[in-house]
């Protein structure tokens, strides 16, 4: 039997209050492996006012409503936080990422420069109707990925993770047969 080591991980960041069981993941596989570990947050440059008015002017709605946009201030303070988070876990190599794009263009980009062997999301959105129609954050990593992705569920205690996790995975089969 051989043994899975992961040398480098990228763990994807927005919201950590709604992804503390992402960075609670990522660190655990990280001093399993002594990995580095990469967490990294993607930035929208597009500022709140012209959003603003794009939105008045705009027919089509935005399809990335289950994924976090960050401004890039609000993205430095993420990784920044959740590096502390890291480094009191017991992580070794922890570095905060910051990218401007979405999540998924972040979290792709960082993976494919850095050769890293796991990508850890969450999978917020999975279970929303456009995050099947259109690909929640982690299914569009899943697809793009050329390494191992680990999707993580919140707490599997409750009846919401359970529902959760089955949407997930009738997606992730979805997007597998595709």
């Amino acid at each position: 039997m051989t043994s899975v080591t992961y040398t480098t991980i990228v763990a994807g960041v927005g919201n950590l209050e709604e992804n503390t069981h992402v960075i609670d993941r990522a660190c655990e596989m990280a001093r399993l492996c002594d990995a580095t570990l990469l967490l990294v947050a993607g930035f929208d440059p597009v500022s709140a006012r012209d959003k603003a008015r794009v939105a008045n002017t705009a027919q089509v709605a935005d399809v990335r409503v289950n994924e976090v946009q960050l401004t890039e201030d609000e993205a430095y303070a993420v990784v920044e936080k959740a590096r502390d988070i890291a480094v009191e876990r017991g992580v070794g190599l922890a570095q905060g990422v910051v990218v401007e794009g979405t999540a998924v263009s972040a979290v792709t980009l960082v993976t494919l420069e850095a050769e890293a062997d796991l990508v850890v999301v969450g999978s917020k959105g999975v279970d929303s109707l456009l995050g099947r129609i259109f690909g929640a954050v982690s299914v569009q990593v899943l697809r793009k990925s050329q390494c191992d992705v680990l999707v993580v569920v919140p707490d599997a205690a409750s009846d919401s993770a359970a529902a959760l996790r089955a949407a997930a995975n009738s997606v992730a089969a979805a997007a597998v047969d595709t």
